[in-house]
Formats: C-alpha cells, sequence, structure tokens
C-alpha cells in the first residue's frame, strides 16, 4: 500500500486551463462534424434541420477563433492529452442532439444515435428512417466517418504541428507509429489513406445501389466501420455484389491504417511484416470457415450460409452491418461474440479488444510455459516482431482486459437484472463494449431507458478504449498531486 501511495504522488495531475486551450484549439476540426450534414440540410431546405446543426457549428467556429488567441500549452502532459481526446469525442456527441430531437427523436433516443454515430459503433433506435431527408442519412454517416478516424487519431495533430503538444496528442489517439515520421506527417499519411479507401468505395458502389446517396452513406458508414444503413434490413435489401463490397471496405479499415501507408513508401513486404495482416486475414479465414461449417450443419440454404459469413465478417471488422437477422442459435451468437471481442487491428478504426493485443496474450502464454521448462539462468525475453516488448505494453494489454471484462459482467447483470434474455443481453453487451453494431434483437426504441444508457455508457468506453475515459473522469487525474 505505501509503495502505491508513493507511485501516486510522483504522478502529474491536469491541468483544466491547459485542457482548455487544448479544446479551443481543436474548434476549427470539431467544426468538420456539423458543416456537411448542415450544408446539405439547407441545399434541400430542410432548414429546422440545419439551424439545428447550424448552433454547434457556429459554436465550433468560435471556439476556433478564441483558439487562435489563446497560447497553446507547448508542455501538454500527456494525461491532459488524453483528456483532451475525450472532452473531444464527448462534444462530438452533444453537437448533434438537438439535430437527431428535430427528426422525432426523444432526448435518450437522441443521445444513444448521437454516441454510436460519433462512436462508428451502429446500434440504432430508428426502426426506418428512408422517409428522413438527405442530410438527416448523411449526418449519420458523417458522424461515423468522422468519429471513425479524423478526430480522434488525426485532427489533433494535423491543426497543432509537430511540436511536444502535438506529439503529445498524436501519443494520446494513435496506437501504431512509425519513428521515420513526424506525428503531424503521420496523421497526413494516414488520414490520406483513409480519404482514398473512402472514394473508391463510393466509386465502386454507385452502379450497384438503388440510389447515389445510398453509395455516399453506405461507404461511409462501411469505412469507419460503423454499420450505420438507411434501411432498416441493413444489407439484406441489397444485391450480393454490393454486400460483398461493403464488407471489404469494411475490413480494408479494420487492418492497421499504418499499413497503407508502408505499401506506398516501402512496398508489400514492409506492409505486411510491419502490420497486423497477416494474423487478421488468418484469423478472418479461420472464423469464416468455422462460422460456414456452423451455418451448414444447421441445414441452412447457401443464400442464408452466405448471409450468416456476412454477418460474421461484419462482426469481425466491428462494422455491424447485417445481411440477415442475427441467427438465436448459441453456437452462432458465440462465434459472432469472439469475433466482435477480437475485433479489428490496432491502428484501425475497428473495435474489440484488437487482434494485435490478443496475439500478444498468446506470447505471454507460450513464453511462460517456456519458462517452466527452461534452467533458472536461461534468458527468456517476451519479443514481438522480433523485438523486446516494453513493460508498458504489458500492463497496458492487462488493464484493457480487465476494464472490458469488468464493464461486461457489470453491464450484463444490469440486464439480466431487467429479466432480458441472457444470451441475447451479453450478445448487445459485447457489440457496444466493442463498438460493433450487431443486436440479437433486444436493442430498440422499445429498450428501457437505462439500459440504453448502459449501452451509451459501454460504447463511449469501448470507444476510448475504457482508459482515457476512466482516466479523465477520475477526480485524481483534476485533484491529485
Amino acid at each position: 500500500m505505501s509503495n502505491s501511495r508513493g507511485q501516486a504522488s510522483v504522478t502529474w495531475r491536469a491541468r483544466p486551463d491547459a485542457v482548455w486551450r487544448s479544446i479551443l484549439a481543436h474548434g476549427f476540426i470539431l467544426a468538420a462534424v456539423p458543416l456537411p450534414p448542415c450544408a446539405v440540410a439547407l441545399v434541400e431546405g430542410a432548414y429546422e434541420l440545419a439551424v439545428a446543426l447550424g448552433i454547434p457549428l457556429a459554436l465550433c467556429i468560435l471556439a476556433g477563433i478564441l483558439g487562435r488567441f489563446q497560447r497553446y500549452p507547448d508542455d501538454l502532459r500527456a494525461i491532459e492529452a488524453v483528456c483532451t481526446l475525450a472532452a473531444l469525442l464527448l462534444i462530438a456527441c452533444a453537437m448533434p442532439l438537438a439535430a437527431f430531437m428535430s427528426l422525432g427523436l426523444s432526448f435518450t433516443d437522441a443521445v444513444f444515435e448521437a454516441v454510436s454515430g460519433v462512436t462508428s459503433t451502429g446500434l440504432s433506435m430508428v426502426g426506418g428512417s428512408l422517409d428522413w431527408p438527405l442530410s438527416a442519412h448523411v449526418l449519420r454517416a458523417w458522424l461515423q466517418w468522422t468519429g471513425g478516424f479524423a478526430i480522434a487519431v488525426a485532427g489533433a495533430a494535423l491543426i497543432l504541428g509537430p511540436s511536444k503538444a502535438a506529439r503529445a496528442m498524436g501519443n494520446a489517439g494513435m496506437t501504431e507509429s512509425d519513428i521515420m515520421t513526424s506525428t503531424r506527417q503521420q496523421a497526413r499519411s494516414m488520414l490520406i489513406a483513409y480519404v482514398a479507401i473512402t472514394v473508391v468505395g463510393i466509386v465502386l458502389l454507385i452502379p450497384l445501389m438503388p440510389a447515389p446517396w445510398e453509395a455516399l452513406v453506405i461507404a461511409l458508414a462501411a469505412v469507419s466501420t460503423g454499420g450505420f444503413s438507411p434501411r432498416p434490413d441493413s444489407l439484406a435489401s441489397y444485391s450480393g455484389l454490393a454486400q460483398g463490397v461493403t464488407i471489404a471496405l469494411c475490413i480494408s479499415t479494420s487492418f492497421s491504417l499504418m499499413t497503407y501507408v508502408y505499401l506506398r513508401r516501402r512496398g508489400p513486404r514492409a506492409a505486411v511484416e510491419r502490420t497486423n495482416v497477416r494474423a487478421m486475414l488468418s484469423v478472418m479465414t479461420a472464423g469464416a470457415a468455422v462460422s460456414t461449417f456452423a451455418l451448414w450443419q444447421r441445414g441452412l440454404t447457401a443464400e442464408e450460409i452466405g448471409a450468416g459469413v456476412v454477418n460474421f465478417l461484419s462482426g469481425f471488422s466491428t462494422a455491424g452491418f447485417s445481411a440477415a437477422p442475427v441467427s438465436a442459435a448459441p453456437v452462432i451468437l458465440a462465434l459472432l461474440m469472439a469475433a466482435m471481442m477480437i475485433g479489428g487491428g490496432t491502428g484501425s478504426t475497428a473495435g474489440g479488444l484488437k487482434i494485435d493485443r490478443l496475439l500478444l496474450a498468446f506470447q505471454m502464454l507460450r513464453l511462460t510455459l517456456i519458462r517452466m521448462r527452461a534452467p533458472d539462468r536461461a534468458v527468456t525475453r517476451l519479443l514481438d516482431h522480433g523485438q523486446k516488448v516494453e513493460i508498458d505494453r504489458i500492463t497496458s494489454v492487462a488493464a484493457v482486459a480487465l476494464c472490458y471484462s469488468i464493464s461486461l459482467m457489470v453491464g450484463w447483470m444490469i440486464f439480466l437484472l431487467a429479466g432480458l434474455d441472457p444470451l441475447g443481453s451479453l450478445f448487445d453487451m459485447v457489440s457496444a463494449l466493442s463498438t460493433v453494431g450487431l443486436s440479437s434483437g433486444l436493442t430498440d426504441a422499445d429498450l428501457a431507458p437505462h439500459l440504453k444508457y448502459v449501452l451509451v455508457v459501454a460504447m463511449l468506453l469501448g470507444r476510448l478504449e475504457f482508459l482515457a475515459l476512466i482516466a479523465a473522469l477520475s477526480p485524481i487525474t483534476w485533484f491529485g498531486r
């Protein structure tokens, strides 16, 4: 206990003024959230929605202007960078609330929809939105696109430049770095890759979709691994080819975005060796094969098996699209939950625990077994890609896994106390914590309000990988020594 107190005595607290100035500096970046849907609303004459989006847009621009007159803290501490990122995400979630309420949603449902959008989850309170104006569909898809990458990862470094503050923000937002480039250059390279994949996706989907605007919103949601669809049956109404292209887009950004940066700079070999491509493809292929076998054993048709595999790949990429209702069969739900828990790769837009952490955990298991057989004087080390794994990374993996497990157990127990189906409740909690968006059917407008807020908290925790939100809301962060 005394040792813990001693370690706590040398920690920094977050300075509110530094965090405030950092938030102001990101005003123009935050303005990118309501700007496009607001512009579309004005063009199509949806003036109520335009006003609801215009007010937060004006506030963001005002914050950006004020930020230009504030001296940005060059000594931004890591904890302050984490708090800033958490605050930016929460502010982004608050901005579209009035817009969703203008579309007829209650306050609770508007909160749910906004958080699901910004966290790129895809769980929804909207049963059918085809009669919504185009700007409303653009709003939902754009929230996912910006939440999936631009704000949480690239926005900070793009506006601040390669200073100490930018590096602190970059380290807080980027989990996989290229030491050969500055934070700002890295962010720009990743953003270019993200935009390029989005443009390619839109071009590919336009001839496959009933309308060009559906291609736009589906591509934005797919690239962000978000999962919002303008249709109540998600992807089921679209052709098999359209479903395939959509899932391919989801998978493309469930890899680390640094894959595409390495691919352009150093070629395919470096892209494969220095990122999680090989592991992702191996686990994805094995999971799809097991899923196919499980579906075939149930006597389903080829079309039903294909839809089930699409659901599995969507869950593994944490996109949340579905080609058919999620099967109630326990084995199928278990496979999907495993896929959602694993999630995509570190440095991607996907959620989940991340496959990189899973692989590191297996390396730790392997090392433990080796040490049980090794002589006392033998030197054994935990290695990843030939490099020694630092203790900070091991601690982080254990902390995230613990937070995920505790959050899942607490949330699941709350659902069980409400008398809901145990397996379905567990599935939807995993979906929310992993920011996926698939549902067993429990998550809809009829869900009890307190359970909706449980899922809201789960989505926020999952998107910020637990530690950031816990640190930002912890009193000791602000009032410690």
